[in-house]
This record gives structure tokens, sequence and C-alpha cells, in this order.
């Protein structure tokens, strides 16, 4: 809202998901919006979502990456990334083709987690591995110095630190994510067998993800980027 988007502006929803944020963009602001993600069944949950949504016809959806964006040279005047950038290998050449859609003087919308002092080396490492995210992602000076390279300065920032995360746990009772947390490290080799070590760990570790959020080992920031 503060970027003024509105009816003819095109915002590009990058790692869209199942278009639950594009769909709310476009019921709020009449812009057009446009997911991209690499994961078919995302996309087939986006055109059924959409299908059904009164705003649907405002959002297009297409199969493609943040390095390899199936638009044209600056197509957007809006790119929206929320909690997908720790995934990204190459985050100056992603920022980059980010860059080459936007028009100029177009903005970058980035909400992104981020590590603090509290979060202990191992306690990274475990995130790290069973999340297949990048650990020089979580570096937040890492982050801002290729936001620079990349051609974008920051003209805002927010520090959300535990905040979104309270208040959507204070909705969905956060005390069960604690529960869980306890429940899986007390029931470990029952639940190994039943679903493997793999999954066992990817769950384990998105729980502890959250509690790190609140409890501040983890840290929530928005950046508002312009391109220059």
């Amino acid at each position: 809202a503060s970027l003024d988007v509105g009816p003819g502006d095109v915002v590009l929803d990058i790692g869209g998901r199942e278009g639950q944020h594009a769909l709310l963009m476009a019921e709020r602001f009449g812009c057009r919006v446009v997911i991209v993600d690499p994961v078919e069944p995302n996309l087939e949950f986006a055109r059924t979502d959409a299908a059904a949504h009164g705003a649907g016809h405002l959002v297009d959806i297409a199969q493609g990456t943040i390095n390899d964006i199936p638009l044209e040279d600056e197509r957007v005047d809006i790119v929206f990334s929320r909690d997908m950038l720790g995934h990204v290998t190459d985050l100056g050449g992603a920022l980059s083709e980010c860059r080459r859609v936007l028009r100029t003087g177009g903005a970058m919308v980035i909400h992104e987690v981020f590590a603090t002092d509290l979060l202990e080396p191992r306690e990274r490492a475990r995130l790290v591995a069973d999340l297949a995210m990048v650990d020089e992602r979580l570096d937040v000076d890492r982050f801002e110095a290729d936001v620079a390279a990349a051609g974008f300065t920051i003209s805002d920032l927010e520090v959300i630190g535990s905040e979104w995360m309270e208040a959507l746990l204070e909705r969905e009772d956060g005390e069960h994510r604690l529960l869980r947390a306890a429940r899986m490290q007390r029931n470990r080799k029952a639940i190994v067998a039943e679903v493997g070590v793999i999954p066992y760990r990817v769950m384990r570790s998105n729980t502890t993800y959250t509690i790190y959020r609140m409890i501040g080992k983890l840290e929530e920031r928005v950046y508002t980027l312009v391109a220059i």
C-alpha cells in the first residue's frame, strides 16, 4: 500500500506457491499479479484457487525460478518475495534477474528471516541441513551487499523481529508448536520408523524454525528496494 499499487500496475509474486498472497494483492489493490514458481503442484493449486476467486482473473500463473523469470525486460512494477530467498544458491544472480524484469524506479518488497547472535553455530548448521537452506542467506550483511551489487538501493527497512509470528501464533495457539517439538523429540524412534529419518528431520526443524523466530534466534525483516 505504501508503494501506491493499484489498477494498471503489475506485481510479480516470485516463489508465489499456491497463490494465497497473489490473490490477496489482486483483491485489495486491483493490480495484475503474475505468480512464478518452480513447483508444478503449487501452480495447480494456484490455478484452482484463482478460478474460484473473485479476483482470480487478475492473476497469471507461470512456471519458472527466480534465476530464470519467464518475463520480458522491465515488465513489472513491483516484485514481491516472501520467505523464499533462503533456498537460493545464487542470490546475486536472482536479484539481478528481478532487476531485469522491473521497470526503472520499480520496487522489490522482500520479507525474509535472518540469524541473530543468539543462534548457536550447531543450531544454525542443523537448520541449514534439514531445511535445504543456503547458510550465507541467513547473514544480513551479505544480503545487503548482494542487494547493492544487483542495482538496488534500500528505501525502507522494517525489523519485525518476533511480532508477526507472535500475532500468528496467538490466533493459532502457538503453545502447540512447543508441544509438537517436545513430543517429536520424545517419540523420535517411533516417528522415524513410520515416516523415515529425512521427513522427521524436516518436520522437526520446521517446528524449531518457528520457535527460534519467537525467541529471537531468528529475526524477520521486510525490505523495500528501489531499482536504480
